[in-house]
């Protein structure tokens, strides 16, 4: 471990205790006659999830309608532990999801990139419709075989570790839910000295189709310095059929654009318009 990459270290664990020391002190505290409450595998989530972004974790595959090029997910994220007490709500969790980017070229479906997104998120319920997050997370972006052998891409050494700090407020009447915040990449390659993410967005599902099933609208704009705060802008409208313990089916239409959400291609651009199936496990 670099001198550099220490201190950087250092740095991520001091702002994530700062994040969560507050928090953890009013659980501690509690009510008065009021014990705390351990829970395993529990099924409500904290924190909403975060539908359109690129990086999200989930099961699913989308094709973009105007190229030969497919995106496929496999991970998903899940609560593993709660800890109530008083007025504040934690949650720790994990979440490990396989970004693809395939390319059709028939009769065969060539892997061209591979990503690996790992986090660990530490939820925090403030009042019953504000929450945030914060956590440690890992991001690393490869070139697959494919990419090497057939197109002759030439691969970069592109990882990301970092602390996450995001806030949300959720209008459960009206099913709308707004977030905003960002992550710090404390160890960051191979742009060295650019450490921040900017990230805003909200989703809304306006309308019932039936029992369990809505229309749903969403967008994510997550801004890198390392491209000079140029956006990833995600759209993404469709229905979603929630089943339980907050899993969910989602088919979905996605238009992304603006800088590339994976990691060898940062500093190129993507327009895509992307039609797919999800699943929210």
């Amino acid at each position: 471990m670099t001198a550099a990459y220490a201190r950087s270290f250092a740095l991520a664990a001091i702002l994530l205790g700062v994040m969560a020391g507050p928090a953890v002190t009013m659980l501690s505290a509690g009510q008065p006659g009021e014990p705390l409450r351990f829970r395993v595998l529990p099924e409500e989530r904290i924190f909403p999830r975060i539908h359109a972004s690129g990086q999200a974790h989930q099961l699913g595959i989308s094709k973009d309608l105007d190229s030969r090029q497919w995106f496929g997910d496999i991970g998903g994220e899940r609560p593993l532990f709660e800890l109530s007490g008083g007025p504040v709500e934690i949650q720790a969790g994990i979440g490990a999801t396989v970004h693809a980017g395939i390319l059709r070229t028939p009769p065969l479906l060539q892997v061209v990139t591979v990503d690996f997104v790992v986090d660990f998120p530490i939820d925090i319920r403030i009042t019953r419709d504000v929450s945030i997050r914060t956590g440690y997370g890992h991001f690393s972006a490869h070139i697959a075989d494919d990419g090497i052998e057939v197109l002759a891409l030439h691969s970069i050494n592109y990882a990301k570790d970092y602390v996450t700090l995001l806030g949300s407020m959720h209008w459960t009447e009206h099913h709308a839910m707004v977030y905003a915040g960002g992550r710090y990449d404390f160890h960051t390659l191979p742009v060295t000295d650019k450490h921040l993410v900017a990230q805003v967005g909200g989703e809304i599902q306006p309308v019932e189709l039936f029992a369990g099933c809505r229309l749903y609208a969403a967008v994510d704009l997550r801004f890198k310095e390392e491209t000079a705060w140029r956006a990833i802008q995600s759209y993404q409208a469709g229905c979603i059929l929630t089943g339980p313990a907050a899993t969910a089916v989602r088919v979905t239409y996605t238009y992304r654009t603006g800088s590339d959400d994976r990691g060898q291609f940062f500093d190129r651009t993507l327009t895509a318009s992307l039609f797919g199936v999800a699943i929210d496990l």
